[in-house]
C-alpha cells in the first residue's frame, strides 16, 4: 500500500512538472487559440525513470483562458491527471526584442560604456522583463559569452544590460505568437500617419494625451530634437541619434537595421522583425549614451489598440480524481 501511495505521490508530481513545461513552450500572445482539445508537450521526465506526462489545452472564458490536462503515468501502470487554469500574464517581450531572429543570421554591436538596456518598468507599474529578449539559446551565447568578434557584449558592458534574469540580462523567451511583421500589420490597419523615408530633426510624432501610430516607409534618420508616443513603425533602416525620445512601442522591420545613439532614447520597448537569412549588415548596434528602457505605461495605448505579447500564466490548478 506504501509502495504505491509513493508512486502515485511521484507521478502528482511529473503531472505538474508537465503543467509548468507546457507554460514554458506555449506562445506570448493574446487570445488562446486551442479552439479545440491541442496536443501541448510530451515527454519523459528528466530524473525520474518510468515516468512520463502529456499535456493538452483547451479554451474557455472567451479565448482569455485556456485549461492545461497532464497527465502523468509511470511504473505498475499508475497514473495522475492535473487539470490547470491559465489566463495571460506580464509581458512577453523585453526592453529590446529580438523575436525569431537566429543566431546565424543576426549580428549585433555594442560599443562603449554609457548607454543602458533595462528591462525594470520605468513606471513600476509592471514586473521587470528581460534587457534584451531572444527566441534563439544560440544567440543569447552569441551576446553573453565576453566575445566581440561575434557582437557580444564585453567583460565591462554586462552591467549595462539589466532586468529580470541573469546577468547580463538577455533572456531566451517564448515565441510569440504573431510574427514581429504581423503584429505591425494590426497596428497599420488602424487609423495611422505615414511618412517617407528621410531624415528627420525636429516634431512631434504623438504626445501623451494623444498617443499615434507612426509608419515611416523607408529608411529614416532620426536625430535632433523629435518626441513621440504611441507606436513607431519602420519600414527599412533606421538610424536613432541626437535628442530623439520615443514614448512607447518600437518596431523595425524589413531591411532590419537599427542603430540606436547619441542621447537617443526609447521609453518603451524596441521589436525587431525576424532576421533569418545572413547578411554582412549589423541588425543591432547600441553605442553612446543611448537608453533603452521598458515601460509599461507608455505601452498602454499599443496595448489597447492591439493586444501586446503576454506570457502565460497559472491561475490555479487541482488534481482531477476518478
Amino acid at each position: 500500500m506504501s509502495s504505491n501511495l509513493k508512486l502515485g505521490d511521484t507521478a502528482l508530481q511529473v503531472a505538474d512538472t508537465g503543467i509548468h513545461h507546457a507554460l514554458a513552450v506555449i506562445p506570448s500572445g493574446g487570445n488562446f487559440t486551442y479552439t479545440s482539445t491541442t496536443p501541448i508537450v510530451s515527454a519523459s521526465h528528466p530524473t525520474l525513470t518510468g515516468y512520463s506526462y502529456s499535456v493538452t489545452a483547451i479554451n474557455t472564458a472567451g479565448d482569455t483562458q485556456a485549461i492545461l490536462t497532464s497527465t502523468a503515468t509511470g511504473p505498475n501502470s499508475v497514473q495522475k491527471v492535473v487539470t490547470a487554469y491559465i489566463s495571460r500574464g506580464t509581458y512577453g517581450l523585453g526592453a529590446t526584442s529580438l523575436a525569431g531572429s537566429t543566431a546565424a543570421a543576426t549580428e549585433t554591436n555594442f560599443s562603449g560604456t554609457a548607454f543602458t538596456i533595462n528591462g525594470t518598468d520605468g513606471c513600476g507599474a509592471a514586473p521587470a522583463v528581460p534587457g534584451i529578449a531572444v527566441t534563439d539559446p544560440a544567440l543569447q551565447t552569441e551576446i553573453t559569452n565576453s566575445t566581440t568578434s561575434d557582437g557580444g557584449l564585453a567583460s565591462n558592458q554586462m552591467s549595462l544590460v539589466t532586468g529580470t534574469g541573469s546577468s547580463p540580462s538577455v533572456t531566451v523567451v517564448s515565441p510569440m505568437s504573431q510574427t514581429v511583421s504581423q503584429m505591425a500589420d494590426a497596428f497599420l490597419a488602424r487609423t495611422h500617419t505615414v511618412l517617407e523615408g528621410g531624415n528627420y530633426s525636429s516634431g512631434s510624432w504623438g504626445t501623451a494625451a494623444e498617443p499615434r501610430i507612426t509608419r515611416i516607409d523607408g529608411n529614416a534618420q532620426l536625430t535632433g530634437t523629435i518626441e513621440g508616443y504611441g507606436v513607431l513603425i519602420v519600414d527599412g533602416v533606421l538610424d536613432l541619434a541626437g535628442n530623439f525620445t520615443f514614448n512607447g512601442l518600437v518596431i523595425a522591420r524589413g531591411d532590419i537595421q537599427v542603430q540606436v545613439t547619441g542621447n537617443a532614447g526609447i521609453n518603451g520597448s524596441l521589436m525587431l522583425g525576424e532576421s533569418l537569412t545572413y547578411d554582412p549588415q549589423v541588425e543591432l548596434d547600441v553605442r553612446g549614451n543611448a537608453t533603452i528602457r521598458f515601460n509599461s505605461c507608455n505601452l498602454s495605448s499599443a496595448d489597447a489598440w492591439v493586444s501586446l505579447p503576454k506570457v502565460a500564466k497559472l491561475v490555479a490548478w487541482h488534481e482531477k480524481l476518478n
